[in-house]
Formats: C-alpha cells, sequence, structure tokens
C-alpha cells in the first residue's frame, strides 16, 4: 500500500498555506520537503540511467550470442561444404582407381591389376610357402563371331563369358582380361591338378552358358591353359607355360584344358597334359 502521495499531498498543502507561511516549522518543512523531492529525482536518475546501462549490456550479451550463433553456423555450412568435397575426392579417387585396374567392356580386372596381383601373390608364396596357378583362357574361334555377326556381338560375348568367368570362380580367385578375347585366371593356394580340375568346372559352365542378347547359333566355348607357379620359376615362364599348354588346348581341337606339365606323366588335369 503506498501512502506517499496521499502525505505528499498534505504537505504540498501545508505550504501552501499563507497563513503559515511565518511559522519557523513552516520554513523546515518547505526546505526538508525539497530537499525530499531532490533526492527523489536523483533517484529516478540514477535508476534511469541503470535501466539504460543494463539494456546495454543485455543488447550487447544478445549481439555477442548472436554473433556467436552466426559463426557456429557458417562453421557446420563449411563442415558440410568439406564433408562433402571429401566425399565427391573419394568418389572420384575410386573412378580413377577403377578405372585405371578394370576393363571397361567386361568389368573385369585388367591386365595391369592382375601382374600386380601375380606379384602379390609371389610374395606371399616366399614368405608363406603356399603355391599357386594360373590359368590363361582364349574364346574359340572368337574372329569367326566377329567376322559373321558383327563386332556387337563380339562384344556382346566378352561381356557374357566375363560374366560367367566371374560368377564360377572361388571366393579368393581372381581372372583378368589379359588382352583381346584372353583371360589370365589366378587359382591362390592351388596345385596344378587342383586349377585344371578348377578351369575344367568353368569350361564345363561356359559351354552350358546362354549369353543373353547372342543369336542362338552361337554358342561361344573356352580353351585353357594351366600352369603352377614353382619357386626360381620366374612369372614370365609360368605365363609361357600356360600360353603353350593353351596352344595345346588350341591344337586338340579347343574347348579342353591343359595342364603344362615338365615331366611327362606326372599330370593329373581333366584329360590332357603337356609335356
Amino acid at each position: 500500500m503506498n501512502k506517499n502521495p496521499p502525505l505528499e499531498e498534505r504537505i504540498e498543502a501545508l505550504l501552501r498555506e499563507r497563513s503559515q507561511a511565518g511559522n519557523e516549522w513552516h520554513a523546515a518543512l518547505s526546505e526538508l520537503y525539497d530537499r525530499y523531492r531532490s533526492q527523489e529525482r536523483l533517484l529516478e536518475r540514477i535508476t534511469r540511467i541503470s535501466d539504460l546501462f543494463q539494456r546495454a549490456e543485455r543488447d550487447r550479451g544478445q549481439s555477442y550470442a548472436e554473433q556467436l550463433e552466426r559463426k557456429v553456423r557458417q562453421i557446420e555450412k563449411i563442415v558440410r561444404i568439406s564433408d562433402r568435397y571429401q566425399l565427391m575426392l573419394r568418389d572420384l579417387n575410386d573412378r580413377l582407381t577403377n578405372i585405371s585396374t578394370h576393363d571397361e567392356l567386361t568389368g573385369l580386372p585388367n591386365r595391369r591389376f592382375m601382374q600386380e596381383k601375380l606379384q602379390y601373390e609371389i610374395s606371399r608364396m616366399e614368405r608363406q610357402g603356399t603355391r599357386f596357378s594360373i590359368a590363361l583362357a582364349d574364346i574359340d574361334h572368337f574372329k569367326r563371331i566377329n567376322d559373321s555377326a558383327g563386332h556387337g556381338c563380339g562384344d556382346t560375348v566378352l561381356r557374357a563369358l566375363a560374366e560367367c568367368l566371374r560368377n564360377n570362380l572361388r571366393e579368393y580367385d581372381s581372372c583378368a582380361r589379359w588382352g583381346g578375347e584372353e583371360f589370365l585366371l589366378l587359382f591362390p593356394d592351388c596345385e596344378l591338378t587342383q586349377a585344371a580340375k578348377l578351369a575344367e568346372r568353368i569350361r564345363v559352365a561356359v559351354q552350358a552358358f546362354e549369353a543373353e542378347g547372342v543369336p542362338q547359333n552361337i554358342r561361344p566355348t573356352i580353351s585353357f591353359g594351366v600352369s603352377e607357379y614353382a619357386p626360381g620359376k620366374g612369372l614370365d615362364q609360368a605365363l609361357r607355360e600356360a600360353d603353350l599348354a593353351l596352344y595345346q588346348a588350341k591344337a586338340d581341337g579347343r574347348n579342353r584344358v591343359v595342364s603344362y606339365q615338365e615331366q611327362p606323366g606326372a599330370g593329373a588335369d581333366p584329360g590332357n597334359t603337356l609335356p
């Protein structure tokens, strides 16, 4: 309950009484009232200054908060841009790596990839004493397919057989397009006998494979030459032996697997050996 207005009004009424102007208490009351009013005005002024100062501090604090919030948003935007940029670079790098290591037509690893894979397998063999074999495969009468049905059909055959080869590998085997209609297969931890059986299984799968988009009168087959890499032999020698075995498979009528054997009679392939 505020009693000041009534008291102030009573004091001001007393001070306005002319009949009391000569009294000693009137002068003292007038002086005391003037001091009161002065202190009141001073207090109001201090209060206004304090309010202005607090408002200014609040505005300044809010400004700092807004600036900080803008900075945070800018940093978040930069981070998002950086993440997208890094993702684009990673995707681009993956595409470039894929282009440099895979054949565009068939999607299989290319010769460069397989050469690196072979060197890796040789290093692993030297460290762990493992063995591996390779098989050089060639599509039979591929030139005849191109000449009779056109190069478009030839490309379709290449893609279809590449898919068939890939689908019939073991999980840790590799197959690359070695060049033209030739493919090179790598069988890690695999001796010659087992590799020949794996190649024969793939040959049978290719023979039974019905390639989509290929005319019914064209039933492509494939021939294999298999060799085993041995310490001290050298990769070029192993490839040459696989090529010789493949040549023998072609000479024997195609659509077959021939293993290269250094010692006649030691072969264990499904049907043919090359001494």
